[in-house]
């Protein structure tokens, strides 16, 4: 069986090896776009799911929400790569147990008891509160579907081991995403080439998505695994590893900067302060780490500023603290928001349904003309807190902050008795939902599944630790 699977998983990587060297032979690679290469990814990343437990379900499901891009529309909804691979890593745990002759073993603490109540709340509103319930239920089965790999991610890591391996792919993923983005700036510059890149994203300048959902979400993934790498580098005690989280570091700190995302720019020094006030209060800031680091950024940004530094001026010139408005970027947001506001001062208690912002909101209403030229004419929420306010009221809002108040409230306990490197994975995950909570002001994405992704291995790490240092919150269900 496991030289048949080992054949299989070969075979395929070799069949999907000779057909890109086929399509660079015989084709222009820029009008195949992501839809080949996004094909052959998830094709692959299934193959190895199915054939390598655990750790080819934990690279499907990590590297699949990394590329929301890349959608079809099925009955009016957008399926994307995360949402047929969440299906794969479902039936792979439930061939696992069978297998085993054991169910699998979840144990739910109180941060998972608000999560799903917030998911039940999303359907509750969707199917009360909503002006089109047949509408909102369904967007509110794919936000629970989006959710769900917090869920698959506990029912696979179940050991330290596991636990490394799932935070080792996650930073991976990371970089790779960076690393694409890179070469997706580097391709348009030299050969305009369209791929991953939306040419009017900021107006005159590009903005680089790479398989992300747009420039803003890279920027933010980027960031959020280059805070993530300077963590490890900083705080780990694995010295073998350091120069991997460096060049890790420096690879996605790149990909940050070409992102031209301003609310990340904003953020990463932040999250970068929190980093290093963690390290000092560990007693591990020290010189010979720091000077690696600050030459590793210099060295970006040098390489960084023929490209880019024309636009970062302009995307930063645009805004006028005086009038906010004066920048369109800026503007949408605000009437978007606006509108949000408006929807939830009608409907305060309980909101209007997953996703049902785009049922009220129509552009002509306040810029005309602009229904025509946008793509997405009706709208969305920009802001995480106002979207959650909007689709399931101030008590879906308040549940949702209890699940964040009460992991966080966790994981601070949990850092105390964890292990050296569980320690490390704590709080280097914690310092990128860190950079989330700044960034997902000014762009959601708490309806995309890397959020969850990262969610569920936080607390996977936070679970093992309560597992080895029980408290009385844990209920153990099988």
């Amino acid at each position: 069986m496991n030289s048949m699977a080992r054949f299989l998983r070969y075979a395929v990587l070799a069949g999907e090896a000779l057909l890109l060297v086929w399509l660079a032979a015989t084709e222009s690679l820029a009008p195949v776009g992501l839809w080949v290469f996004g094909l052959l990814g998830v094709g692959t990343l299934t193959v190895l799911a199915l054939t390598v437990w655990p750790f080819g379900a934990l690279l499907l499901l990590t590297a699949t929400s990394a590329m929301p891009r890349i959608a079809v529309v099925v009955m009016g909804l957008h399926l994307r790569p995360e949402h047929l691979s969440i299906g794969v890593v479902a039936l792979v745990i439930a061939g696992q147990a069978l297998k085993e002759r054991r169910a699998p073993r979840l144990d739910l603490r109180t941060f998972d008891f608000f999560l799903l109540a917030y998911v039940g709340m999303n359907f509750l509103s969707s199917a009360l509160t909503s002006p089109q319930p047949q509408l909102t239920l369904r967007w509110a089965a794919m936000n629970a579907l989006v959710i769900s790999p917090y869920f698959l991610l506990r029912l696979v890591v179940t050991d330290e081991h596991r636990l490394q391996r799932a935070f080792d792919i996650l930073l991976c993923v990371g970089a790779a995403e960076s690393a694409y983005g890179i070469l997706c700036l580097l391709s348009n510059h030299f050969w305009q080439t369209p791929f991953g890149v939306e040419a009017d994203q900021y107006g005159a300048f590009p903005g680089i998505y790479g398989t992300q959902y747009e420039a803003n979400l890279f920027g933010s993934y980027s960031a959020c695994c280059a805070i993530m790498f300077l963590a490890c580098f900083m705080l780990s005690g694995i010295k073998s590893r350091r120069s991997l989280y460096g060049f890790g570091f420096a690879v996605t700190m790149l990909g940050t900067i070409i992102s031209l995302a301003r609310s990340v720019f904003l953020a990463f020094p932040v999250a970068v302060l929190f980093v290093v006030w963690i390290a000092l209060r560990k007693g591990q800031l020290q010189l010979r780490k720091l000077l690696p680091i600050a030459l590793g950024i210099v060295l970006v940004v040098l390489i960084a500023t023929p490209f880019i530094l024309g636009f970062v001026r302009e995307r930063f010139s645009t805004i006028d603290p005086s009038e906010l408005g004066s920048d369109y970027t800026t503007l949408t947001r605000i009437v978007q928001i606006a509108a949000a506001v408006q929807d939830v001062q009608a409907h305060p208690i309980l909101g209007t349904g997953t996703a049902s912002f785009q049922l009220f909101f129509d552009w002509d209403d306040y810029i005309p003309g602009l229904r025509a030229e946008n793509d997405d004419p009706g709208g969305w929420v920009s802001n995480t807190p106002v979207r959650i306010l909007h689709d399931t009221g101030f008590v879906g809002f308040i549940i949702f902050i209890g699940f964040l108040g009460s992991l966080a409230a966790t994981v601070y306990k949990a850092r105390h008795v964890a292990g050296p490197e569980t320690k490390v994975i704590l709080i280097a995950l914690s310092a990128g939902l860190l950079l989330y909570a700044i960034t997902f002001q000014a762009t959601e994405a708490t309806i995309l599944a890397f959020t969850w992704v990262h969610f569920g291995l936080l607390a996977a790490a936070v679970a093992l630790v309560q597992s080895s240092h029980p408290m009385p919150e844990a209920i153990t269900r099988t």
